[in-house]
């Protein structure tokens, strides 16, 4: 539930103040409109740390010319269901989202595809675009890499990007099964968020610069992440950062442009796309809505809600939210009017202004 710090925004007054954001800066519609749907997808499915709280940041770095629209987007290598393709710096969901596409279109034609994304950028939540694909009928893998930001087991420095891996399954008669998952305990999103909001973080999640445990998301900030699983975490994250130097031809982790510090150079992020339709391979009937629920009908643990399979409580809460609004921090819109406002859009610094003071509120 939202806090005292956030209330309910309309989803559409939302997404068209991205959209707006984002075309004001000279971003054609087609990429202003896939950024905003990617994000707000996030912020719908309860991952607000990969949502509109990233709106400033891609702001700035468009404006410092540093990221932009998929004009120049090209596939520079093709063999069959296999595809690598060149953002060209644009805004990670605007190529991601042109990728997937490309990506479905050849499992379209041979039943399977890969497609790797190079020269992009931040992409947002990997679930996203696990999503489009169930919607099409299509399973998925999604991951990407990133900045390093974790601390491969048994390190006291960063040196592995929080790197995500999502896996979607479509379902016939229930949601998808998307299971999106950092390789890191907690994504670094929800720490810079929990600083936003003035909370300190779990324990277990991050250390220090001195490499001790802390609480204190200033400090993870400076500090390291931790992977989930010990080794197991560091082990996934480093294989999908190999899968986009290989495939996507990225740089490595620890080479890579900060999203957030380093405005001297671009980011040269790598996403791949496993792309897979089930119906090449027979008519598996009802039996994986079957197992779903026989999952779902096995006992809780004393004191625990029903079991629930990953991306059965999110398409739950989507829902909601597209008839409530979605929750949004004060301090979010605040700075998202603030770097409008910073960079001579006036109209759209009001119109932020404007559902801070409740003007957009849902309900």
């Amino acid at each position: 539930m939202p806090d005292e710090t956030e209330f309910p925004i309309d989803v559409t007054a939302l997404s068209s103040l991205t959209q707006a954001c984002f075309e004001r800066l000279g971003i054609r519609q087609e990429d202003a409109l896939a950024v905003a749907d990617v994000l707000i997808d996030s912020n719908l499915h309860g991952v607000p740390s990969h949502g509109f709280q990233r709106v400033p940041i891609y702001m700035r770095r468009v404006n410092a010319g540093l990221s932009g629209g998929t004009e120049h987007l090209r596939v520079v290598a093709e063999s069959g269901a296999l595809a690598r393709m060149d953002a060209a710096h644009a805004l990670g969901p605007a190529g991601a989202v042109k990728a997937l596409d490309h990506g479905l279109a050849l499992a379209g034609k041979f039943g399977v595809a890969l497609v790797a994304l190079g020269r992009s950028t931040h992409f947002g939540a990997a679930g996203s675009y696990s999503r489009r694909a169930a919607a099409a009928g299509f399973a998925s893998i999604v991951m990407t890499n990133a900045t390093k930001r974790m601390a491969p087991h048994g390190s006291a420095d960063a040196f592995l990007g929080t790197n995500a891996v999502a896996i979607g399954i479509p379902l016939a008669a229930h949601d998808p099964f998307i299971l999106d998952i950092a390789t890191s305990i907690g994504a670094q999103g929800k720490i810079t968020r929990a600083k936003q909001l003035n909370e300190q973080i779990p324990p277990g999640l991050a250390i220090d610069p001195q490499g001790q445990p802390t609480t204190d998301p200033a400090l993870a900030l400076l500090g390291s992440l931790l992977p989930v699983g010990g080794a197991k975490g560091s082990g996934l994250a480093l294989a999908v950062s190999l899968f986009a130097v290989l495939l996507a031809e990225a740089d490595c982790d620890d080479e890579m442009a900060s999203l957030y510090n380093d405005f001297e150079r671009r980011q040269n992020t790598g996403h791949v796309f496993v792309l897979i339709d089930p119906s090449r391979l027979g008519d598996a009937g009802d039996r994986p809505d079957v197992m779903i629920e026989r999952l779902m009908g096995l006992r809780p643990i004393a004191g625990s809600p029903a079991v629930r399979y990953p991306g059965q409580e999110s398409a739950r809460l989507a829902r909601a939210r597209r008839r409530g609004g979605v929750p949004i921090s004060r301090e979010e819109l605040a700075s998202v009017a603030d770097i409008c406002g910073a960079l001579g859009h006036e109209d759209l610094q009001e119109r932020a202004h404007a559902l801070l003071s409740g003007a957009g509120l849902s309900g």
